[in-house]
């Protein structure tokens, strides 16, 4: 249904609000004593009442999954079991990404608090994504005899064939796209794996979701052994921090078991017990309880620049440091990295954008490359693209020979399985993902290949839809944008993919106070036409159609979009709106 017959915004997009059951939302309301709002978002969104229970109040007890329900868990975590009570060292090799980094952080915390000798590895980008043949060599020269990888090693083939070849048992906790064939490893643990069901609860997870869960089978085993009849068992509940970090910096669907550990993260984060996520708080000043937000766009970006401008796992190290001080100049570092990769961000998203605008016409894509872009911040240059155009976005960093590439999606285009059927033709050398994000490596001789692949495999009919759409869930005017309102919508929360926060649009304001800030932000105050004012902001619009019309509109009425969030100062709390689209009103 179209919202305010608006067909083309200002960023060129309908708004629609979806069709909902009527008679769900009054049921819901009825039995559930909800506000009407937040039924009807509910009702738009495909929860029955069958369901919302599981979704606004899910619990460990009855939500988690049977971890022995993944095909090789019993496997591994009786070897893991086995290696612990024979004093084995172990060897753990993460992602260099934020669902890596908690990964390792929250395994490596678990198995040194029972007393286990535990060596770590996080590659540095320019090593290529996942296990390599030499830090295997190292890890059984140092006494491993049992190596996980965690959020890596599905299509590893070649490194875990040669450690496996060592002596060593390679267990793989992961949950990128899988192959028609699996590594030769002694477990391979994946929601994801061809021989596993679709609808398995855990399909979704992120790799922190699957490690904790491998965690709790791990601490089972041991438990039913005997093993803590003289010392202490671990409460696991204090890694959901961790879980939450992960699952929400991975972007998988915040539905099911994701939204369970995510909620439950949360409420974990605000003991803080963790004394790397409490760094990060002190740093930016985080005056509050990290949201999922925070997670996604305030903390997940510091962790991740370490894999992208420096050394990779001082993320890890951060998560799973025990110090208060080392946790405080480790975030601090973290901080310095961040500013470089916004600095070379910046310069690389120039030259991508004015590839980006000379594209042929009838691609349903954006391809973009550069010699010597660094490799870093492709994904996030991909992610801005993604954004701007509403299109799949490929951008590629050429080094030589060697290409490395980041992908982001929008609904409808599965990047993991384009990636894999192109490794499977030989066009992509390496590459693993999941279907809003991947990451691949090819020669320099096969970009003109990888470019015609996609041009075959994308088409129009696949973007067409959801790049021209905006969906709205309601209509306000200014006065019914308020912090009672906020708090309905906060009962809906963890949002993220497939649970966006709710979208409204405030109807007929001036845009008074209209303001450039830093990066490409505007910084604004909505008038109604009975006097009613609301603050705003939109981030990283300067450049936009929508930002030029907002900077030089001056009298004119809008109807804006967006969402509404609480903005609590000095005990105050006021309500702030994050404009997404705009378009003149009549």
């Amino acid at each position: 249904m179209a919202v305010l017959d608006v067909t083309c915004s200002l960023n060129g997009l309908a708004w629609e609000m979806p069709s909902t059951d009527t008679r769900l939302v009054l049921a819901l309301t009825q039995r559930f004593d909800l506000p009407e709002v937040v039924a009807r978002i509910l009702a738009s969104r495909g929860v029955g009442l069958d369901a919302v229970e599981a979704f606004l109040y899910p619990t460990l007890k009855h939500n988690l999954p049977n971890p022995l329900s993944l095909k090789d868990m019993e496997k591994a975590a009786k070897r893991m079991a086995d290696a612990i009570e024979a004093g084995e060292p172990i060897g753990l090799m993460g992602d260099y990404d934020v669902d890596g980094a908690t990964s390792t952080a929250l395994l490596k915390m678990f198995l040194e608090e029972i007393g286990v000798s535990v060596y770590t590895f996080i590659p540095e980008r320019e090593e290529g994504y996942g296990p390599n043949a030499l830090k295997m060599k190292e890890f059984y020269d140092k006494g491993c005899r049992l190596v996980a990888t965690l959020d890596c090693g599905m299509t590893a083939f070649e490194p875990i064939e040669i450690g496996t070849k060592l002596g060593l048992d390679i267990i793989v906790l992961d949950h990128h796209d899988a192959e028609q064939s699996l590594p030769n490893a002694y477990a391979v643990v994946n929601p994801k794996r061809l021989d596993e069901p679709v609808g398995h609860p855990c399909h979704y997870m992120a790799a922190v979701g699957v490690v904790f869960l491998f965690t709790v089978a791990l601490n089972t085993i041991l438990r039913e052994r005997g093993f803590y009849l003289k010392r202490n068992e671990p409460n696991l509940i204090r890694f959901l921090d961790l879980v939450a970090f992960g699952t929400v910096c991975d972007v998988v669907r915040l539905q099911g078991v994701n939204r369970l550990f995510v909620k439950a993260g949360l409420n974990q984060m605000k003991k803080g017990e963790n004394k790397g996520l409490v760094a990060l708080a002190e740093l930016v000043g985080l005056s509050e309880p990290p949201s999922a937000y925070h997670l996604g766009y305030v903390f997940g970006p510091r962790v991740n620049a370490c894999g992208r401008v420096g050394q990779s796992d001082i993320g890890m190290q951060l998560l799973s440091c025990q110090d208060r001080i080392q946790a405080s100049v480790l975030a601090h570092t973290l901080e310095e990295l961040n500013l470089q990769r916004r600095d070379i961000e910046a310069a690389v998203l120039l030259e991508a954008i004015e590839q980006a605008d000379s594209k042929p016409e009838n691609d349903p894509f954006i391809f973009v490359k550069g010699e010597h872009w660094h490799q870093g911040v492709v994904g996030i240059v991909a992610g801005r693209l993604k954004d701007r155009y509403n299109l799949p976005v490929f951008a590629l960093s050429v080094e030589g020979d060697e290409v490395k590439g980041s992908s982001r999606s929008v609904q409808g285009v599965d990047l993991g399985t384009l990636v894999m059927n192109a490794i499977s033709k030989g066009i992509l050398s390496r590459g693993g993902g999941h279907p809003m994000a991947a990451g691949f490596s090819l020669k320099r001789e096969k970009l003109d290949d990888f470019y015609r692949y996609l041009r075959e495999n994308i088409t129009p009919e696949m973007t067409t839809h959801k790049a021209s759409t905006l969906e709205i869930d309601g209509v306000l005017d200014i006065g019914g944008a308020t912090v009672e309102l906020v708090n309905q919508i906060n009962m809906l929360a963890p949002f993220g993919e497939a649970n966006p926060e709710p979208r409204f649009v405030i109807k007929d304001v001036m845009i008074n106070r209209c303001v450039l800030l830093k990066n490409g932000h505007i910084g604004c105050t909505l008038t109604g036409r009975g006097g009613l004012y609301l603050q705003a902001i939109a981030f990283r619009a300067a450049d936009t159609e929508m930002g030029h019309q907002l900077l030089n509109s001056r009298n004119a009425y809008f109807h804006v979009a967006g969402v509404l969030k609480q903005d609590s100062w000095r005990g105050q709390t006021k309500i702030q709106f994050q404009i997404q689209d705009a378009v003149k009103s009549l």
